[in-house]
C-alpha cells in the first residue's frame, strides 16, 4: 500500500494541471488573506475605539435624571474574534450596532452589506470559501482518472498479477489524494493567519477552536478524496469519472444550497414585518404605559401604591411613584416582546434545522454550517449576542428606574437628578462568548451527518474493492 501511495502521490505532483489548479489556489490564498486580515483588524480597532467611545460617554453624562438616561440610551457593537478572519459567515448580513433603550428591543443595525456596493462583493470571500468551494476542484481533478486511467492502460492487470490486493491499491490511491488535499488545506489556513500577524493582529486565536476548524475542513478533505477515487473505480472510463464528479460538484455546491433555502422558507416563512409590527402594537396596549397620564392601568397601579403606603395623595409617597410606574412599564414590555420575539426565533430554529437534516444529502452543507459555528460567525452567536444584549438592556433599566424610584426624588419631580458618580456604579455591556462544547453540540447533526457520509465511501470504496480486478 505505501509503495501504490508514494508512487500516486509523485505521480500527482508531476501533472501539470495539478501544479497550474494548486498555482491558482495558492494566488488565491494570497488575495483573500491580504483582504481578510484587512477588513478583519479594521472591523477590531473600529469595535475597540467605538466600545471606548460608547463607555466614556455613559461616564460622561453628568447630572441627569435616570430616566432621561434611559432614553438617552446605550449602544453595544457585534463582538470580534480571531475566528472570525477564516469564515465570515453571516457577519457581513447582520447589524453592527444594537441600540438599548426603555420600553423598547431595537433591531442590530449598518450591517456591512447595506453600505457595499458590487465591487465589494470580494469582501465576502474567505478562506473558508475557498476551501468549502474550490478545494473539492483541486481534489476532483486529482482523484477523478487515478484508477479509471489504469483500467484504461490495462496496468490493473499488472497489480492483480503482482499480488496487491485490490484493497490496499485503493486506500493507497486514496491516501495519496487525501495527503495533497490536507497539505493545501493546511496551507491556506497557515496564510491566512501569516498575513493576519503579519498586518499587526496581536490577540492569540483559541486553539481548541482552531482545532476543531481544522477538523471539520480535515474530514471533509478526507472524504472528498474517498468519493472521488470511489467514483474513478466505478466510472468505465476516465472521462465519465470526470463528468459525474463536476456534475455532482455544481449540485452540491450551486443549486442545492438555493434549493435547501428555498424550501425551508416555504416550510417555515417568517411572519410579514407588518404583521409582526402589529400584533407587537396590540399586546402592549393591553398593559401599562408609563408615558400616558390617560392610561387606566395607570390610575390603578397608582390606587395600589396609595394603600400599600398608607397615603392620601401621590405626592404624599415616600418614594417616586414615577420610576415604579416606569418599572411596571419595562416589566410588562419584557413579556411582550418575549412572547413575539420567541415565535420569530422558532421559525428561524426550523428553517436552520431544515439546512442541518439536508447535509445527510450534500456534505458541503454539513461543513457550511459546521464552519461559520466554529468561526464564532453563525445564526447562533449573534443569538446569542442578542440575548446578552436584551438582559443587559433589562438589567439597566431596571437599576435606572429603582434609582429613580427610592433614589431620594418625590413623585413628579421630573427636575431631580443622580449625581454624575452614580454612572460608573453601572458596569459595561459583557458579551459571553458560548464554550467550544456548546457550539459542538449545536453541530451535532452536521458531524453525524459527515460521518455517515465518510462511512458510506469507505463502504462503497471496501465494496469496488471486491471486484475491481474482475471488472478491470
Amino acid at each position: 500500500m505505501f509503495t501504490v501511495y508514494s508512487y500516486t502521490l509523485k505521480q500527482l505532483m508531476r501533472q501539470r494541471y495539478l501544479q497550474w489548479m494548486l498555482a491558482v489556489l495558492v494566488l488565491l490564498f494570497g488575495l483573500v488573506s491580504w483582504n481578510g486580515a484587512r477588513v478583519h483588524l479594521a472591523r477590531t480597532q473600529a469595535h475597540a475605539q467605538a466600545t471606548q467611545a460608547m463607555r466614556q460617554a455613559w461616564l460622561g453624562q453628568g447630572p441627569q435624571n435616570p430616566h432621561s438616561s434611559a432614553h438617552y440610551g446605550h449602544i453595544v457593537f457585534q463582538p470580534v474574534s480571531g475566528m472570525q478572519v477564516l469564515d465570515q459567515g453571516i457577519r457581513p448580513f447582520a447589524g453592527g450596532l444594537l441600540r438599548l433603550e426603555a420600553h423598547k428591543q431595537n433591531e442590530p443595525l449598518f450591517s456591512p452589506a447595506q453600505q457595499r456596493t458590487e465591487m465589494s462583493r470580494f469582501g465576502d470571500f474567505s478562506m473558508a470559501w475557498v476551501l468549502q468551494v474550490l478545494l473539492p476542484l483541486f481534489i476532483i481533478l486529482a482523484g477523478f482518472g487515478l484508477v479509471s486511467t489504469d483500467r484504461e492502460q490495462q496496468t490493473l492487470r499488472l497489480v492483480a498479477a503482482q499480488g496487491l490486493s485490490a484493497g490496499r491499491y485503493l486506500a493507497g490511491k486514496t491516501m495519496a489524494v487525501a495527503t495533497l488535499a490536507l497539505a493545501v488545506t493546511v496551507l491556506g489556513v497557515f496564510t491566512q493567519y501569516a498575513f493576519y500577524y503579519a498586518m499587526g493582529a496581536s490577540n492569540s486565536l483559541p486553539a481548541g477552536w482552531l482545532a476543531s476548524w481544522l477538523g471539520s475542513y480535515a474530514l471533509y478533505a478526507v472524504l472528498l478524496s474517498t468519493l472521488s477515487v470511489a467514483v474513478s473505480a466505478a466510472a468505465a472510463d476516465s472521462r465519465s469519472s470526470l463528468t459525474l464528479q463536476l456534475a455532482a460538484w455544481a449540485v452540491w455546491m450551486i443549486v442545492m444550497p438555493r434549493l435547501v433555502a428555498n424550501a425551508a422558507d416555504s416550510l417555515h416563512p417568517l411572519e410579514h414585518r407588518q404583521q409582526f409590527n402589529k400584533a407587537l402594537a396590540d399586546d402592549r396596549k393591553k398593559g401599562i404605559d408609563g408615558h400616558n397620564p390617560a392610561d387606566e392601568h395607570i390610575a390603578a397601579f397608582e390606587d395600589s401604591l396609595l394603600k400599600r403606603y398608607q397615603v392620601k395623595t401621590r405626592e404624599e409617597l415616600p418614594i417616586n411613584g414615577d420610576g415604579l410606574i416606569m418599572l411596571a412599564d419595562e416589566e410588562y414590555s419584557n413579556l411582550v416582546y418575549d412572547k413575539h420575539f420567541a415565535r420569530i426565533r422558532q421559525t428561524l430554529d426550523d428553517q436552520n434545522r431544515v439546512s442541518s437534516w439536508a447535509a445527510f444529502a450534500n456534505p458541503y452543507l454539513a461543513l457550511r454550517n459546521m464552519s461559520m459555528g466554529l468561526a464564532q460567525s453563525d445564526y447562533r452567536h449573534q443569538l446569542q449576542l442578542l440575548e446578552d444584549a436584551e438582559n443587559y438592556r433589562r438589567m439597566l433599566m431596571k437599576n435606572l428606574n429603582e434609582k429613580m424610584a427610592y433614589g431620594g426624588s418625590k413623585t413628579g419631580d421630573w427636575d431631580w437628578t443622580v449625581d454624575s458618580t452614580y454612572w460608573r456604579t453601572i458596569p459595561d455591556f459583557a458579551y459571553q462568548q458560548p464554550r467550544l462544547a456548546t457550539t459542538l453540540g449545536w453541530y451535532r447533526v452536521e458531524w453525524v451527518a459527515m460521518g455517515s457520509w465518510l462511512l458510506l465511501g469507505l463502504g462503497w470504496l471496501g465494496w469496488l474493492a471486491r471486484r475491481l480486478y474482475r471488472i478491470g
